[in-house]
């Protein structure tokens, strides 16, 4: 009996051997023969993944047919793509909190009472089954907190109660339970400890705490002396400990992971640099420096922040008695968009920009300075914008009144971002607003023309390179990014928008700036 080739084995067979691929790979088979692509179209669950990598998301287990995930699927991303969405419920006050953070559907919020009130939010239109619990903590030393509900920790950073030793105390803990982590390697890590600075640390420092895999980083403002700025980092799961400290004389403004390995720093200069971790025996080592569009005489860069892309790759086992399960839709690993905040001033005049950009794309960049400039130098070259804005970056321009400084800044998750739309460039009536989604998804954009266009909403806006060059910059900025947009009909009362995979959150602020109410919209 001769050998027998691929094609030939019997489609029960074949189905095996090409379910392990992913959409890049099986829009390439399909590509080969006849007969690969009758079996990859003729399968509902290679067309499922095909479908997965066309829209950007990762699923969780659903059980259900092929089919209907399927049509799960091309229902969640139609409800953002034409903003239609299920319900809308208004969160309790209690909930409503001066810090508070939204990840894989649990919100948390923290204020003058002495806990951190969670709620898992619900998916659905039952708004009744919204299942809360709190984490006690002393209101009077806690500076921030975070959690990652993945792996069922919550991080909270609260004031030492011996400044001689350290300056803070990272607790780790269920947050479930509030019990220590059962993974952590230590129940509290030091931040700002004596052997790091060297003497006592004043607690006046503003402290921020982030969680990335298996990493705990904070950033600590102006220690000891103003813009000497404090990056600390820990394997919170190792036994044997990974810990560094990155020490930034002349401050830093923002930063941000953009990989379990890789994170921006935007310093004050107008540089973005990006670090890389490549051995765990050593520092982060900043890898490439790309410098922002260049500016007019006496201008400068006087802030920028970096939007904070959280991406959940899978949820908790919760008991279906106590909670709502989680949409079975997540924004994909593979790439993500980022968003760049920025501030340029001189005396009274402060224009206010957002840009994106992919995250593909800065690793490219990161490929090209290495290959160009080699290892970065303190002051040694950085990669021009005009090598690199242009062709991978879109701006828009932010105007507006707004209560709360950090309102005028975008809200992304996977592809999208949410934003109010000001009624006019100088509105600080605080009247009712409509919402705008972008959709900057390159596989919907790069096939946009070719789809039935009979029930679509919205518009379509095509990415190009443009020569144009406006005050108070002396290069063109980039708007080389297409995406889809859309515009809500109804109008909401908004002053900032924040987004998950299934739900925008409209937060009301009071004459204070404080968050006054919060309203929820579930797609």
């Amino acid at each position: 009996m001769g050998a027998i080739t691929l094609v030939q084995l019997p489609p029960e067979l074949l189905f095996l051997i090409l379910v392990p691929l992913d959409a890049h790979d099986l829009v390439r088979v399909r590509k080969t023969c006849k007969t690969l692509k009758e079996t990859v179209d003729h399968s509902e669950m290679l067309q499922y993944v095909i479908d997965l990598g066309y829209f950007q998301m990762g699923a969780s287990e659903m059980d259900v047919p092929p089919a209907t995930r399927r049509e799960r699927l091309r229902q969640h991303d139609a409800a953002w793509q034409r903003f239609e969405y299920k319900q809308k419920y208004t969160l309790p006050a209690v909930m409503v909190g001066p810090l508070s953070d939204i990840l894989g559907g649990v919100y948390g919020s923290a204020g003058s009472k002495d806990c951190i009130l969670f709620a898992r939010m619900p998916f659905g239109t039952d708004s009744n089954d919204l299942h809360s619990w709190n984490c006690p903590v002393d209101a009077t030393t806690l500076m921030d907190f975070t959690f990652c509900p993945a792996q069922d920790l919550l991080v909270v950073v609260a004031l030492s109660p011996d400044s001689w030793t350290h300056a803070y105390g990272i607790h780790l803990r269920s947050l479930t339970t509030n019990d220590v982590h059962p993974d952590a390697a230590q129940p509290i890590l030091k931040a700002l400890d004596k052997d790091t600075i060297g003497h006592a640390i004043p607690q006046s420092t503003s402290a921020e705490v982030h969680i990335m895999g298996n990493y705990i980083i904070t950033l600590l403002w102006n220690v000891v002396v103003k813009e000497r700025d404090y990056m600390q980092m820990w394997d919170w799961k190792s036994k044997n400990g990974y810990q560094f400290t990155l020490v930034f004389n002349d401050g830093i403004h923002d930063w941000s992971f953009i990989a379990e390995d890789k994170f921006l720093v935007f310093d004050t200069h107008g540089i973005m640099e990006i670090y890389s971790i490549v051995d765990k025996s050593k520092p982060p080592q900043c890898t490439a420096k790309l410098l922002l569009p260049s500016l007019m005489d006496h201008f400068s860069y006087t802030e920028a922040f970096v939007g904070k892309n959280f991406t959940s790759g899978s949820m908790l086992s919760y008991p279906r008695r106590s909670y709502q399960p989680p949409c079975p839709f997540h924004p994909s690993t593979s790439d993500q968009l980022i968003v760049i905040h920025v501030g340029v001033g001189f005396r009274s005049e402060l224009f206010r920009y957002s840009f994106f950009t992919l995250r593909s794309a800065i690793l490219e960049l990161e490929s090209l300075f290495c290959r160009t400039y080699g290892q970065p130098t303190l002051n040694g070259p950085k990669l021009l914008w005009s090598m690199w804005g242009p062709r991978h970056t879109t701006w828009f321009h932010a105007t507006g009144f707004r209560l709360n400084d950090m309102d005028w800044l975008s809200s992304l998750y996977g592809f999208r971002v949410v934003d109010p739309i000001d009624n006019s460039p100088s509105d600080a009536s605080r009247e009712p607003r409509r919402l705008r989604i972008r959709d900057f998804n390159p596989h919907i954009a790069r096939h946009y023309h070719a789809q039935d266009k009979s029930d679509s909403r919205g518009r379509f806006v095509q990415g190009e390179l443009t020569n144009t060059i406006s005050r108070p910059f002396t290069e063109p900025l980039g708007s080389a990014l297409p995406y889809h947009e859309i515009i809500s009909e109804g109008l909401f009362d908004v002053d900032t928008a924040h987004m998950d995979e299934s739900r925008i959150l409209l937060v009301k602020r009071d004459e204070d700036g404080g968050a006054q109410q919060i309203d929820v919209l579930v797609f």
